[in-house]
């Protein structure tokens, strides 16, 4: 008999244990980086450390004046505030911060040209899109806004701006679904101020559009198993929409199926919901079709060669990297060069992979693996910013004013990341530890974030790719922040904002 207490208990047991690894790791993480620190810097970041400290110190008050002055503002308004707040630093930073894209972003940015004029010879053969499929579907995004103007970099960025707001709005309606209102708000201006989220808009990188969707889904997700909600024949129809949502999103950033993971094991492990288990067939469809359907029609009209998800350069070659001494886990020459060096062979390849990583594990002692698991999972969670900072500044022009700024407060932008980030891994293990009225479905977001753990781990390494699931983080420490004050917010669940009502609002303001 499964005992759904005993595993909700070694559950919220392993997140806090890696909650507190990632603490250690980001602390040691700005010490290393503050042994270069100036004195003003220094200084900037004693403060900073005071002002967090009368904050966590006097939350009870702090939490209060806040929610008295949500009271007043509404919540319409103070949505509306936190949505403009959100889209204005978004908006400012791609004005100021003129960022080129670089790496794998700038391929899928260059070649997106070559797409908007017939060109589609980089999906064929053992070109770079054609050896990773899954980047398809956002160069041929980037490629239609070349049909509106020849370098089409600041429309794209501003698409980012558009994105990343609409997530704060999702942020806000999962949250109220897990919570409250009162928390929604909240958690909507965590997500709005960000920094990962407010820097990324800058780089050309699919995770922009990606994480909108994956929040879509995951709302709707909510709907269906939140008890607060009475089902009136709904479920069909939002479990459809989280499917379609999730599909979307794993054509821009293929990790959907650690969600559909989640999701699965979610219903099966921690609700009695009978009803839902003859429902997710059907998104189950509304998440394959999609995919199948606008793959297949990439292959049919000769755009691509295989489908999205079976890029010619086999997954192992990640895992392999994933496994490399030398580099902790990171990108390597070493490991790159294998599918040259079998002619792209995938069978060898993946063979030849397996061997390596075989060798590599069983030749090293136990001691040697877990440290070089325990520094690749610090390198990939540490980073408080998930390099946003490194990836925003990289080659822009030293002609830029804005951007040397930007650059000589890059000690100061490290110190308000980090605390912002200790901040909500702070919060997120103090919401672990409370046993009373702790959300059921905080139980869903340890599994997605237990299996985004898992598979980081497996893979090749990169700070950034914890980006696609760092909102997490906010959720988590949601709980850890509320208080009995949130009573006191007399907001009726029916109040929740509607598109309409933004609109109706930003345009009467805007005409008067």
């Amino acid at each position: 008999m499964f005992n759904r207490n005993a595993a909700n208990k070694y559950l919220y047991r392993l997140a806090l244990i890696i909650l507190h690894i990632i603490a250690i790791a980001c602390i040691c993480y700005f010490a290393v980086s503050s042994s270069s620190f100036s004195l003003v810097a220094k200084s900037f970041s004693l403060i900073c450390c005071l002002f967090i400290l009368v904050v966590v110190c006097g939350k009870k008050r702090f939490e209060g004046w806040s929610f008295k002055l949500m009271n007043r503002l509404s919540c319409r308004s103070t949505l509306i505030l936190t949505i403009l707040l959100g889209f204005s630093m978004r908006l400012l930073w791609i004005l100021l911060v003129p960022s080129i894209p670089i790496s794998d972003f700038g391929l899928m940015y260059e070649y997106a040209k070559e797409i908007q004029q017939g060109n589609f010879t980089g999906f064929h053969n053992y070109a770079y899109f054609a050896r990773f499929a899954h980047d398809t579907i956002t160069v041929l995004y980037f490629s239609i806004f070349y049909n509106l103007k020849s370098n089409p970099l600041i429309i794209i960025k501003f698409m980012n701006v558009l994105f990343s707001t609409l997530a704060v709005y999702y942020m806000y309606k999962i949250v109220e679904q897990i919570y409250d209102v009162s928390l929604g708000l909240l958690a909507a201006f965590l997500l709005a101020i960000f920094p990962p989220f407010i820097m990324y808009n800058s780089q050309t990188m699919s995770e922009n559009v990606a994480i909108t969707f994956y929040l879509i889904s995951v709302y709707y997700f909510m709907l269906v198993i939140n008890k607060k909600q009475k089902f009136h024949g709904d479920e069909l129809r939002n479990l459809c929409i989280c499917g379609l949502a999730l599909s979307m999103a794993n054509m821009f950033r293929m990790v959907g199926l650690v969600f559909l993971i989640a999701y699965i094991m979610y219903l099966i492990l921690f609700r009695e919901i009978k009803r839902l288990y003859f429902l997710m067939p059907f998104m189950l469809l509304t998440y394959f079709i999609p995919i199948y359907l606008i793959s297949s029609l990439l292959i049919y009209n000769g755009i691509t060669e295989t489908h999205l998800w079976h890029s010619k350069e086999p997954i192992w070659t990640s895992v392999l990297k994933g496994t490399n001494f030398e580099s902790n886990g990171h990108w390597n020459v070493e490991d790159a060069k294998l599918p040259e060096i079998y002619n792209h062979d995938p069978d060898k390849i993946t063979q030849a992979s397996k061997q390596i990583i075989k060798e590599r594990l069983l030749n090293a002692s136990p001691q040697k693996i877990s440290t070089f698991y325990l520094y690749k999972f610090g390198s990939e969670w540490a980073d408080p910013d998930m390099s946003a900072y490194e990836w925003a500044i990289k080659n822009i022009p030293e002609s830029s004013p804005t951007a040397n700024l930007i650059r000589k407060l890059k000690s100061e932008i490290l110190i308000v990341t980090t605390l912002f980030y200790l901040f909500l891994l702070y919060f997120s293990i103090k919401s672990l530890l409370r046993n009373r009225d702790r959300p059921e479905e905080i139980s869903f977001f340890l599994i997605l974030f237990c299996g985004f753990v898992i598979l980081l781990l497996i893979t090749e390494a990169q700070a950034r790719y914890a980006f696609v699931i760092s909102w997490i983080f906010i959720i988590l420490a949601i709980g850890g922040l509320k208080g009995r004050h949130v009573t006191d917010f007399k907001i009726q669940r029916s109040r929740s904002i509607k598109y309409s009502n933004i609109l109706r609002f930003l345009l009467s303001n805007g005409l008067s």
